[in-house]
């Protein structure tokens, strides 16, 4: 029977980016995916690198902040290896405010300058942030993937983590067994759906619309109740719901309608756009909002889930200190927050039943 030294459990992108940075090691590694790899969180993110703003984690700042300084290196590797082109823009974002213009940051010019098609009247600040495009940069990692010859597996469902004596010696699926003496579950939703640790995750499902015609925007824009997000080839993506409603991943017309009207009040001349695709994808909740980022009870088998809504942006940071946990057993940053010990057995099972 084949084994690996590694078997990543999760085939979006911070499954496929951990597996690229294990080889890079010259780890043996096989990559399993229930569906079609990068067809969940990844597919369906909008793609802002935000690591700053009022409603960010103060615990996951630093982390993020470290991810989102790993990106351009990140970013183009992955672009110059696969031949893709991922969309790295890094305009930086308009972040819009309630309240009086006063309490934020100075912009770099005034609005109406930096864009336009915005109320040059409301509040708002600049962040130095980036933007990417999630499913290039998928494309481009799951290509470079292969290239390095890391084995991806897809269509079958995790049943368990197989253990014997404390230690984890592979991973049972509904089609057959993998033997390795390692295990990463980066099953991003689905991380708690096999025994025999539960780990407190589930779905929380965002709807999410792209629209064509409209009105040529340079920057990220944000606000408490919508985002915008251009891309270089000209539709701009606007998002999303926050729905804890289980693994329904149903489009809503009244849900994208919604938005676009929310968008449409932030930038009117959006009413002359076109939907141009509407989706849903399921982001992978734990109970405080933070990712679970470490080694289990269970030897040899660790977790690196849970991130929410910052997947794409915490990819690099997490296949580094995976990879330094994993091939060096030890770790350059201080992974204590996002233990899974943080979580008793109790409401870690009661998080899962849930759902």
């Amino acid at each position: 029977m084949q084994t690996w030294d590694i078997i990543v459990v999760g085939g979006g992108i911070i499954g496929l980016s951990l597996a690229i940075s294990l080889r890079k090691r010259g780890a043996s590694v096989l990559v399993l995916e229930r569906g079609e790899p990068g067809r969940e969180a990844s597919h369906a993110a909008a793609g802002m690198l935000a690591d700053h703003g009022d409603e960010f984690p103060a615990a996951l700042a630093p982390l993020a902040r470290a991810s989102a300084r790993l990106y351009p290196e990140f970013a183009h590797e992955l672009q110059d290896e696969s031949g893709i082109k991922v969309d790295l823009r890094d305009a930086g974002t308009i972040l819009l405010h309630e309240g009086t213009a006063e309490s934020h940051g100075a912009l770099p010019a005034p609005l109406s300058e930096l864009e336009p098609v915005l109320d040059p009247s409301r509040p708002a600040s600049y962040l130095k942030e980036r933007s990417v495009n999630p499913r290039f940069l998928f494309a481009a990692a799951l290509k470079v993937a292969k290239r390095r010859e890391v084995d991806v597996s897809s269509g079958a469902e995790v049943i368990e983590i197989l253990v014997d004596n404390g230690r984890t010696h592979g991973v049972k699926t509904t089609k057959t067994t993998y033997r390795a003496e390692m295990v990463v579950n980066c099953a991003g939703a689905w991380a708690g759906q096999f025994p025999p640790v539960a780990v407190p995750t589930r779905p929380v499902k965002g709807q999410i619309l792209s629209v064509v015609g409209g009105p040529a925007l340079r920057h990220v824009v944000r606000a408490p109740e919508i985002y915008l997000v251009p891309r270089s080839d000209g539709p701009i993506v606007i998002g999303a719901t926050l729905e804890d409603v289980g693994y329904d991943k149903r489009v809503l017309p009244e849900a994208i309608q919604r938005l676009l009207h929310l968008a449409t009040k932030l930038v009117p001349s959006l009413a002359k756009a076109q939907i141009h695709e509407a989706w849903a994808g399921l982001r992978p909740a734990t109970p405080d909002r933070l990712p679970v980022l470490g080694e289990t009870a269970i030897g040899g088998y660790f977790a690196a889930v849970g991130h929410f809504r910052d997947g794409i942006l915490l990819a690099p940071i997490t296949a580094q200190v995976m990879t330094e946990l994993i091939v060096d057993q030890k770790c350059s940053r201080d992974l204590s927050p996002f233990s899974l010990n943080r979580f008793s057995t109790t409401e870690a099972q009661n998080f899962l039943q849930a759902v």
